[in-house]
């Protein structure tokens, strides 16, 4: 997992009683190729993006649940097997759109951050960003999704300018 030095030393002291040999390592990940595409406010980077990967399992982040209510729909007009996942479905709806992803081959889980953890599917190709992830330390980890059986992988991002305001009003609403 990605782990800041506070982070692992609280997990030791918590987890394991402060009793672990820890194995730290650089967070290069040679088979997974970054590129960053400016946003023009359409769906058309993103379905440009994919299709070149149909059949293939993948994850695209949105900030918003309403962005991914929306990008998963525009995904399956378009013939792409595609779910949502956010925190305001239901329990059961998140489970099967969890269940479907990591059971099936060619499924995108269209997201907010609260897809992710504890995922470990080793095949997904690619992680798609479609706004600006809040943190350098969130994009990561969702990145580091991507490619985890070693083989070629994807991350992908647009970005705009509404993505910064987006994101400066969460940090302005932040009691942080």
């Amino acid at each position: 997992a990605t782990a800041d030095e506070v982070t692992r030393k609280d997990i030791a002291a918590k987890l394991f009683g402060g009793k672990v040999s820890e194995h730290v390592s650089g967070f290069d990940r040679p088979n997974i190729r970054l590129t960053v595409k400016p946003k023009n406010n359409s769906t058309t980077p993103l379905l440009e993006f994919l299709s070149d990967r149909k059949g293939e399992s993948g994850i695209v982040y949105c900030l918003s649940r309403r962005s991914v209510d929306e990008t998963s729909e525009m995904l399956q007009g378009k013939g792409y097997a595609a779910v949502a996942y956010h925190a305001g479905l239901s329990a059961a709806v998140r489970a099967d759109a969890q269940d479907r992803f990591m059971t099936d081959k060619g499924i995108i889980v269209v997201a907010t951050i609260a897809f992710g953890m504890g995922i470990d599917k080793p095949d997904v190709r690619f992680v798609a960003h479609v706004d600006l992830p809040k943190s350098l330390e969130g994009y990561y980890q969702e990145t580091g999704r991507a490619g985890r059986d070693g083989e070629p992988a994807e991350a992908w991002m647009t970005y705009g300018l509404q993505d910064l305001m987006l994101v400066r009003g969460f940090i302005d609403r932040s009691e942080a």
